[in-house]
Order: structure tokens, then sequence, then C-alpha cells
């Protein structure tokens, strides 16, 4: 139990790094392309304001893009790369964080910082708890796989659950990529 509160510990450490990480790249690099990251954000205005999209389509899109993340997290777990895909995912998750917020509030000033939680809310209330589960169980099979060196052994014991437990994570993302989809372009087309 130990050893798995030091791994959570460095997971918020990584995300926290990666976030500073991110925050810096987007101050040192985001200067230079901040017109262009102006038009985009105009750009993501306008069809928000003026819904060019097909709801439907975007949904899909949407859905296939966190199954194909969520999926490749699950699988590589299981593999001898699986911590070097927690903390990869962990840290990009943070880098992009911190991008987003500092190139909302160059474009946005102050309102850069709503403009970021409109636009990870509230879909990131239901994405948290599926990462936190997925994350969850590629640390389980990591401190296993390090103590037992029986893949055989492991799938015996804890496989059942682990097809639980992504039944579980997929019922969570799925009310996240609906609110994604549905309820943030309205909370942006409101706010901005």
């Amino acid at each position: 139990m130990e050893k798995n509160g030091k791994l959570w510990k460095m997971a918020c450490i990584v995300f926290a790094a990666s976030l500073l990480l991110g925050t810096l790249a987007a101050n040192l690099t985001g200067k230079n392309g901040q017109g262009s990251w102006e038009l985009y954000f105009t750009q993501v205005g306008d069809a928000l304001k003026q819904q060019d999209f097909a709801r439907e389509s975007y949904f899909f899109y949407v859905l296939r893009l966190r199954l194909m993340e969520v999926g490749a997290i699950w699988l590589l777990s299981m593999t001898a790369f699986g911590s070097v895909s927690l903390w990869a995912s962990m840290g990009w998750l943070g880098f992009t964080a911190g991008v987003r917020i500092s190139l909302g509030t160059m474009v946005f000033g102050r309102t850069g910082i709503l403009y970021f939680l409109c636009s990870i809310l509230p879909q990131a209330l239901f994405y948290v708890p599926a990462l936190i589960l997925l994350y969850a169980r590629g640390f389980q099979i990591y401190s296993f796989m390090r103590k037992q060196k029986d893949w055989g052994q492991y799938r015996r014991i804890r496989m059942p659950k682990d097809i639980l437990l992504l039944l579980i994570t997929l019922l969570c993302l799925l009310p996240g990529i609906i609110c994604e989809c549905y309820i943030n372009p309205l909370l942006l087309k409101v706010y901005f």
C-alpha cells in the first residue's frame, strides 16, 4: 500500500511538472504565433455561433478518439511499456492543460481561464474518474508485475476484475463524451 502511495505522489509530480512545462512552452513560443492562435479561437467561436458542425458526426468523432486513447492506454499498460505509457499519458495531459490555459489567457486575457474551464467542464467531471480508474489499474499491473513477473498468474487472478473495471471506465467516459459534444459547445457559445 505504501508503494501505491508513492506511485500516486509521483503521478501528481509528473502531472504538475508537465503542466508547468506546457505553460512555459506556450509562453515562450506562443507570443510569436499569437496572431494564429487568435485566429484559431475566433474560428472556433464563429463555428460555435453558426453551429457549422453536425453534432452527430462530431459525437462519433469524439467517441472514436476517446475510445482509441483509453484502448491504447489500457492495452499498453498490460505490456512491458505499461509504466512508460502511464507516465507519458499523464505528462501529456498536464502539458496540454498548461498550453491551453496559457494560450487562452494570452488571447482572452483574464477571461482565458474562464474559457479553459468552459472548454473542459462538465466533461471533466466524468473524465477524471475514468482516468483515475484507468491509471489505478495500470499502477496495479505495474506493481504486480514487478513482484510476480508471471502474466499467467495475473491473468487468472485479476482479468475478470479488469474487464469489469474497463466497463465501469467506459460507463464513466460515455456521459463525458455526451457532455463534450452537446453541453460544452453551448457553454462556449454562451460565454464566448
